[in-house]
């Protein structure tokens, strides 16, 4: 997940070569960190040498790997004196993206990314923020509005056993064009556009993420009290808990509320995630699924009961399988893949 945000990390990985000595050795030590990367490229890194600000500049700076890449042609890091553990990154509004191998340009509109590092937590990074108001791909608007804040947060109680740090993030994402996306060879199954998303998730990693180099930690499990989805005229809600069993596949319980379950459930089926005899199942029984009872021994929020005009239907993903409203559906995804 943290590698998503390639920029951050050297923001943060910055923050620490100005504290161990100034912007020459801050750069070095980037430059440094992006040459033992394989898929990280730069063709110079170097002080920014813009007092009062401290900070870099990373000429033509490149991520890729099997599923894409993307490419800018610089992206400057900077540091105030006035909060030395707090760090932004500073984009270019284009660059280039590669999506099943061909390439396309890229346009960001007002991007801007920070984090801040707990230096009592082994210089974790303990908030980051993205935001654009708009991405674009060869000129045309993919997403309109992207807001992303993660906040570090205790472990409590109910968190997985695989679990060693987790963040409380608020997400934020605005009509997503998928059907370009789509056309563009990146495939999305199907979803209907466009896509919105909207609410907060608690994340569970296995490690706790640090800017001296160790491995980047993976999410091992998520929890949300409602989250938003929209896609095309379908709009749902989203409530439970999904964590990683032991071979992989994600385990958990989660509730669906939505006021279009027979829409939904076509839409699924059209999608491939139901089969057709299961599809006409569920739709014949959809009002006694909604009657099924959440598992109360299940770990997870409070599920709320639906709103006048919504249904409520529980899934649960169990021993491989998925079960909505008690009705095996199919096998359960890996959990890296919802």
């Amino acid at each position: 997940m943290f590698r998503a945000f390639i920029g951050i990390g050297l923001a943060a990985a910055a923050v620490v070569g100005l504290w161990a000595g100034g912007e020459t050795m801050a750069s070095r030590r980037v430059a440094e960190l992006i040459a033992g990367d394989p898929a990280l490229q730069a063709t110079l890194v170097r002080p920014l040498r813009q007092p009062p600000q401290f900070g870099m500049r990373i000429e033509q700076l490149a991520f890729a790997d099997p599923a894409g890449g993307i490419a800018l042609p610089w992206a400057e890091v900077q540091i105030s004196p006035q909060a030395p553990t707090t760090a932004r990154l500073i984009l270019p509004e284009e660059g280039q993206v590669t999506i099943a191998g061909q390439s396309h340009v890229l346009g960001l509109q007002n991007p801007d990314a920070t984090i801040r590092l707990a230096p009592l937590k082994h210089l974790a990074p303990d908030h980051i923020a993205v935001t654009a108001e708009q991405v674009t791909l060869d000129g045309a608007p993919v997403i309109e509005g992207l807001d992303l804040d993660m906040q570090m947060t205790r472990l409590g109680p109910d968190a997985p056993l695989a679990a060693r740090a987790a963040y409380q993030a608020r997400l934020g994402l605005g009509a997503v064009q998928t059907r370009l996306l789509s056309q563009m060879g990146l495939d999305l199954h199907g979803i209907p556009d466009p896509v919105s998303l909207g609410g907060d998730v608690l994340l569970w990693l296995d490690g706790t993420p640090s800017v001296r180099g160790q491995a980047t930690p993976s999410v091992v499990g998520w929890q949300t009290e409602g989250l938003t989805i929209g896609a095309g005229p379908l709009s749902l809600r989203v409530v439970g808990r999904i964590v990683r069993d032991p071979n992989g596949l994600a385990e958990g319980q989660v509730a669906l509320y939505t006021a279009d379950a027979r829409q939904m459930i076509d839409q699924a089926s059209q999608m491939g995630l139901i089969p057709g005899p299961a599809r006409m199942l569920l739709s014949a029984g959809l009002e006694q699924l909604a009657k099924t009872p959440i598992d109360a021994d299940l770990p997870g929020p409070d599920f709320p009961e639906p709103a006048q005009g919504q249904v409520r239907l529980p899934v649960q993903l169990s021993n491989g399988q998925i079960l909505l409203g008690g009705i095996p559906i199919g096998a359960a995804p890996p959990f890296g893949a919802i």
